[in-house]
């Protein structure tokens, strides 16, 4: 292995070099603010911005529904009109017709995207389901009244048709069979007060002591001299044994003439098989009149030996002149009528004053 080469040395006069290793440089100053003087920041006072965004845009507005609104429009109608149809007995037996075109054609309008009103479309869909409810309830209780109408007649048919059966031992002639009513008396003529207004009275009686007639249909017709039939008046009543009296008014006679009455009652297929002993009877007494210019007032009391108390008792009055005939009638009601023979007052009200020597008359009936 070969020497290594001699070290070099400086020449003579030349410094060494240091030894002294270099140490780690100065830490350079920090330059900052002058000492005492502010600071720059957001002016006292001042509004903080947030930093810039994009906001949501606004919602366009919406177009106006431009689709027909045809469907929409009848459904509603017939909806409507079909509720009104539900309503009305008898007619609501064709309210479901119309009720189901209104709800098939909501319901084309609704589905339809062709066509608008669909608010229209959505009330005319409910309208024709409470509209088919309450007519499917109608027409059930127009069957049930029906029925019940003719179970009524049934029953009223079969009981007049009753008699009181002979005992083996009578003859066949003692049977008791109903009589038709009996009209009696009668009479009108012209308000004083209101010459086109007429009045009438109508005398009757039932003959039969133990049937009655139960709301009975009775007909007034006012007769013109060629036979026309001018006016009518129809009343219901409740007849029992004995008289009994019919007033009211005729208000469609115009210019003709009443020559005469036409009363059309009850047969004896309507009465009703109610024994004397138990169906009770009406007494009236007390009658007194007073007249003014205007009018004249009876009053009078009346009393009953019913079962139960009796509501809406009605009185007639009938007055006639010296010679016997009927110059007028009047009626009132009384509210209830006690069962125990209590006298209860009324008062009746003829609007023509009666002349003196006038003879009243009065009748009650249910």
């Amino acid at each position: 292995m070969p020497a290594a080469p001699p070290a070099y040395a400086p020449p003579a006069g030349y410094p060494t070099a240091p030894t002294t290793p270099y140490g780690a440089p100065p830490a350079a100053p920090v330059y900052g603010a002058a000492p005492g003087a502010p600071g720059y920041g957001v002016a006292p006072g001042a509004p903080g911005y947030p930093p810039a965004g994009y906001g949501v845009p606004p919602a366009p507005p919406k177009a106006p529904d431009t689709r027909p609104k045809t469907l929409a429009i009848i459904a509603l109608i017939l909806a409507i009109v079909g509720v009104v149809m539900a309503f009305i007995p008898f007619v609501n037996w064709i309210a479901g017709l119309v009720l189901l075109a209104a709800f098939i054609i909501a319901l084309i309008a609704l589905i339809s995207k062709k066509q608008g009103g669909t608010g229209m479309s959505i009330t005319a869909l409910i309208l024709s389901v409470v509209g088919g409810i309450i007519s499917v309830v109608m027409i059930a209780l127009s069957f049930l009244w029906i029925g019940g109408a003719v179970l009524n007649d049934a029953i009223q048919d079969e009981i007049a048709q009753e008699t009181i059966a002979p005992e083996d031992d009578e003859p066949a002639d003692d049977v008791t069979t109903a009589q038709d009513i009996v009209i009696t008396d009668g009479s009108f003529g012209r308000y004083e007060f209101d010459p086109e207004t007429w009045w009438y009275v109508v005398m009757f009686e039932n003959p039969n002591q133990d049937y009655i007639f139960d709301f009975a249909s009775i007909d007034v017709e006012a007769i013109g001299a060629d036979g026309t039939i001018l006016d009518t008046s129809n009343e219901y009543r409740v007849i029992l044994s004995g008289e009994a009296a019919l007033v009211g008014d005729f208000y469609e006679v115009g210019a003709g003439e009443i020559v005469d009455l036409n009363v059309i009652g009850p047969t004896a297929a309507d009465a009703i098989l109610s024994p004397f002993a138990e169906t009770g009877e009406f007494t009236l007494g007390d009658l007194a009149a007073t007249s003014d210019d205007f009018s004249t007032t009876v009053t009078g009391t009346v009393s009953g030996d019913f079962e139960e108390d009796q509501e809406l008792v009605q009185i007639t009055v009938v007055a006639r002149d010296t010679s016997g005939q009927i110059i007028g009638g009047a009626w009132t009601y009384v509210d209830r009528l006690p069962s125990d023979g209590t006298k209860v007052q009324f008062e009746a009200t003829f609007w023509d004053p009666l002349p003196e020597g006038t003879v009243f008359e009065a009748f009650a009936s249910l």
